[in-house]
């Protein structure tokens, strides 16, 4: 099957809308971060940027390399998670007859669960360090550009957000007790993260 990205906008969308599990929300919200990076990494390559100077300049192309990968890698994290989906769906399909099936069905759900886990993490992650890049654009970049530094950084944060809850969705009620609590710590850093990146960029913005 085709990478969600490489599907034609329409496509995309009638994917996403499809009644079937995945891709869900949790592509969603990794498209939704590598849009928020594009659109970023687009007002660091205006030629114009705030003041003209060379140093900003030199500050928003360094932004812009970065917010180019950023937005590679989150787009291939709507395959990922599409794809932890699908296998975590499978391995609740599997036989549960005997105690061995039983137990074998249980292994796999596990471990797919902290592969669907997994992902989702390290969409709202990446989306904390393309906010932590966006301060650079929104403190060098052109003052004509401001509104679309806004709809990065909405974009950025609600990707975030959004993972995050596929994050929590996933781990309630997991048994592996050291994994839930190594990924709570995890993720609520990145939340925070995210706050602190998001509010900087928009009070830079409003200097």
């Amino acid at each position: 099957m085709s990478p969600l990205t490489s599907l034609p906008l329409a496509d995309l969308l009638d994917r996403i809308a499809a009644p079937t599990p995945a891709p869900g929300g949790g592509a969603a919200a990794a498209i939704a971060g590598a849009l928020g990076a594009a659109v970023s990494a687009m007002v660091a390559s205006l030629p114009r940027t705030r003041h003209n100077t060379p140093d900003e300049r030199t500050r928003l192309d360094l932004a812009a390399r970065d917010l180019a990968a950023y937005r590679v890698a989150l787009a291939r994290l709507a395959d990922d998670d599409t794809a932890a989906v699908e296998a975590l769906m499978a391995a609740a399909r599997r036989p549960h007859g005997t105690a061995a099936e039983a137990d074998a069905r249980r292994q796999a759900i596990a471990d797919a669960t902290r592969e669907a886990t997994r992902v989702p993490l390290e969409t709202s992650r990446l989306c904390a360090e393309a906010l932590e890049r966006t301060r650079d654009v929104a403190a060098a970049g052109a003052r004509v550009a401001v509104s679309d530094i806004f709809v990065a950084i909405g974009l950025l944060k609600a990707a975030a957000d959004g993972a995050a809850s596929n994050v929590r969705a996933n781990i309630d009620g997991l048994a592996d007790e050291t994994f839930v609590r190594e990924t709570t710590r995890q993720l609520t850093r990145t939340l925070d993260a995210v706050a602190r990146a998001a509010h900087a960029s928009m009070a830079t913005l409003q200097d």
